[in-house]
């Protein structure tokens, strides 16, 4: 029965029975919400075109140009026209995947084509100084031109004004990467440690010449300031000695194969100087961070099958411990519930004597102003203590109150949370069907990014005529002139980059600008191309909004046909595949309807953050104000939508009516029950929390008392890395699990409450519901013996 009078008057009465009602088992379904289900389909129609269009129109190769050191587009601005691609001077500084973020610090400019041969000026000094010049790739070519003689070409090295080395490369996404041949591998340390196909080691003497420069050149980019010697061998090398030496030195150390192809097989090279990378942005010194990289990565693949088996170990006892809150979600509840209340009055007791002790203790404060002595001052002040003691009685009384009046409540929401744990384990293919979602949510959102490139693509460059900074963030003052089609082009006006490179010069011997040039700015997408991007932008939010919403009716259907199951023995075993078919048959188009109110809702949440964005430099305190309260309000209004959709889908699948039904029906039934709806709200979040930190805790515990109890097992650098992946594996698996847990309890608790109001418990009006609930509640069966159902 309802609990108050009062909401069944506000929210309709409770109900009543129907004979021919059998919950999702019934067969005489329709299809609901049919005119959205059109509109969802026309709509994902729309998309494809737009797709189809941007992919037909569009050009990629105008979003992944890429940009050198002095921001010029490459193949694009006046003064690269004939340079399309990127070469990167040390290429090993930007493995780091903070390099979307903080972009690659190594100098890069914009070269005609990618080196077709390998260079290394310490291995090459010795040749003519014509080919080494010929060889040189330099920032600008003013700095080329400039070199005449090999001290020239050492002095503009050192000065890092041109590369020292590079290795053959060819382009991806014209950007120049390192090539290799079979023999030769992408890294030093492979290079020198791991076998050719013929099981010989690239050493000086079996290795061709230009495998020898290549070795040379890999040398080299292992090499940041100050570290080559220390990566390349055990004891420190001289910095004078030649390069050749080097790596025959570490060739020499590192000749045991067996110690060797096992050292490689632990190390990914690559990976450990991207970790490397990424760990010196927050730790001193870079060489120890490579170091540290080098372990962390040594760390992961040594641990692998430990995490593996820890991770598989994890899932096993998730699956096992939802089997298990059956019994263990009473005495963890009130164990917590008793733990919270002795610590209240523990804090109570103390505070009290804090006050009664510096109540009778004369003190001076402490004049000092740092924090420290501040807060010892507080700490000493009796008022302090009888105010903080007044707020903990306070919350000790009203926690205790809350106990006491919904102690009913609690052990329903208990009871409810065990048949949680009994429709789970009897339809335990539920736990892995998140997987299809998560499949459906990356196909979509790769479709939505390729279509949002492909449309930013569409339209004409638009470029402006600038003049470029010097070192010192100044602008230059080139006295650049421009005449015939040109004639009118000015700093900051729009340009061509053909005309302005055929018609723009500093004296009368038609040099080119250098310091001026015509830059891109941005591609100018029509109108149209930036609605359609609009389109696609909601077009994800609703597709991606559908795909959760077809995932929970789901498994409410699936959860529903189990309670809703008089004997339970007898539940269909592909009770899933039916609830599947079920709602891809009858309500998809109450899915669309769902989803297509939270997407609205959810776009409008996004208009409101570009316009405070926007408006942020404005600094007006009255519009950031309204905007906050905006923001503020849209976020409520999206989470009740959630929450009623989540509970309206639920209805759908064991009314089959249509959404506005469903969520009229949801609504109304859970208002008429509101202290239990917040009661099993707290209790079941509580319950899963702690439930989520038992079972990643455990496993991050033991894992690390493994490894520290068995070294001769395994040995590691760092017992933390492989206890830091399997406590974050843990953690994603665990939320997983009990977020279709948490699916079964609340469609399990909408069938209870309609199971309250619907039945009595005669042989005609039978519940559905466990012992235990009606036990709680004070009701039970009135069958004969022989109906009767075990539970």
């Amino acid at each position: 029965m309802p609990e108050n009078v009062e909401l069944v008057n506000k929210y309709g009465e409770p109900l009543r029975y129907d004979r021919n009602f059998q919950g999702p088992r019934q067969r005489d379904r329709s299809c609901t919400d049919v005119p959205c289900l059109i509109l969802f389909v026309l709509f994902l129609g729309g998309w494809a075109f737009i797709a189809h269009y941007a992919i037909r129109m569009g050009d990629l190769n105008k979003l992944m140009a890429p940009t050198d050191m002095y921001n010029q587009k490459c193949g694009i601005d006046s003064s690269v026209l004939d340079k399309e691609y990127l070469f990167f001077f040390n290429l090993d500084q930007c493995i780091d995947p903070l390099v979307p973020i903080t972009g690659c610090k190594t100098p890069q400019v914009c070269v005609k084509s990618c080196p077709t041969q390998t260079f290394v000026w310490d291995k090459m000094k010795n040749n003519n100084f014509e080919d080494l010049k010929s060889r040189l790739i330099c920032k600008t070519d003013e700095d080329k031109a400039a070199i005449s003689s090999k001290s020239d070409i050492e002095r503009a090295i050192l000065d890092n004004r041109c590369a020292r080395y590079y290795i053959k490369s060819q382009p991806f996404l014209k950007r120049c990467m390192f090539e290799f041949s079979d023999q030769v591998c992408e890294f030093l340390p492979s290079v020198l440690l791991r076998t050719r196909r013929d099981s010989k080691l690239l050493l000086p003497g079996n290795a061709s010449q230009v495998e020898e420069l290549q070795l040379q050149a890999m040398a080299l980019t292992m090499q940041t300031v100050g570290q080559a010697q220390a990566r390349m061998a055990p004891q420190t090398i001289s910095k004078q000695a030649p390069v050749e030496d080097q790596v025959g030195q570490c060739r020499r150390q590192q000749l045991n194969g067996a110690v060797i192809r096992e050292k490689m097989m632990q190390t990914d090279t690559r990976l450990a100087k991207m970790v490397g990378n990424l760990v010196a942005h927050f730790y001193n010194g870079t060489h120890d961070a490579q170091r540290l990289g080098e372990e962390i990565v040594e760390d992961l693949v040594n641990s692998m099958t430990v995490v593996l088996m820890a991770l598989l170990f994890t899932l096993i006892a998730s699956l096992v411990f939802i089997s298990l809150m059956r019994w263990l979600a009473a005495p963890i509840l009130w164990f917590s519930i008793v733990g919270v209340l002795v610590g209240l009055l523990l804090a109570i007791y103390y505070s009290f004597k804090q006050y009664s002790f510096w109540n009778k203790t004369p003190t001076v404060p402490l004049h000092d102003l740092n924090l420290h002595k501040q807060w010892q001052n507080l700490l000493q002040d009796p008022k302090m203590w009888l105010y903080l003691s007044i707020a903990v009685c306070v919350c000790f009384v009203v926690i205790f109150l809350l106990v006491i009046v919904l102690r009913k409540r609690i052990r329903i929401a208990i009871a409810l949370t065990k048949e949680g744990s009994k429709a789970v384990s009897s339809v335990i293919s539920t736990v892995f069907f998140p997987i299809f979602s998560w499949v459906l949510y990356i196909g979509a959102i790769g479709f939505a990014i390729g279509v949002g490139l492909y449309l930013g693509s569409i339209g004409p460059l638009s470029f402006r005529m600038v003049q470029r900074l010097n070192d010192a963030g100044e602008v230059t003052n080139e006295p650049c002139v421009c005449g015939g089609p040109a004639i009118n082009y000015t700093v900051g006006a729009a340009c061509d980059p053909k005309i302005f490179q055929q018609n723009c010069h500093i004296n009368q011997r038609r040099d080119s600008c250098i310091q001026t040039t015509c830059s891109f700015v941005e591609i100018d997408n029509p109108p149209l191309v930036r609605w359609a991007m609009g389109y696609n932008v909601f077009g994800f939010l609703w597709l991606s909004f559908f795909i959760s919403a077809f995932s929970d009716m789901v498994l409410a259907a699936t959860f529903a046909r189990w309670y809703w199951t008089f004997k339970k023995r007898d539940v269909p075993y592909f009770t899933l595949t039916h609830a599947f078919c079920q709602t891809a048959l009858y309500h998809l188009g109450t899915l669309a309807f769902g989803s297509l109110i939270l997407a609205i809702c959810r776009l409008i949440r996004l208009v409101l953050e570009y316009i405070d964005a926007k408006l942020k430099k404005y600094d007006n305190t009255v519009t950031r104000a309204i905007l906050c309260c905006m923001r503020c309000f849209f976020w409520l209004l999206e989470t009740f939508l959630r929450f009623l959709n989540k509970n309206a889908y639920i209805m759908c699948a064991i009314h089959g009516k249509n959404f506005c039904s469903s969520a009229k029906d949801a609504f109304n039934l859970l208002m008429r029950n509101f202290l239990r709806v917040v009661t099993l709200d707290k209790v079941t979040d509580f319950l899963f929390f702690l439930s989520k930190l038992l079972l990643t805790a455990g496993a991050g515990v033991s894992t690390y008392y493994f490894l520290d109890n068995n070294p001769s097992v395994i040995q590691l650098n760092h017992k933390a890395v492989p206890t830091t992946v399997v406590v974050i594996g843990s953690f994603l698996i665990t939320s997983v699990f009990f977020g279709v847990y948490s699916m079964a309890v609340d469609t399990l608790f909408l069938c209870f409450l309609e199971d309250c109001e619907r039945n009595d418990g005669t042989p005609e009006k039978p519940y559905f519901m466990s012992k235990q609930l009606m036990k709680i509640l004070g009701k039970k069966n009135k069958l004969p013996q022989r109906q009767r159902r075990s539970k």
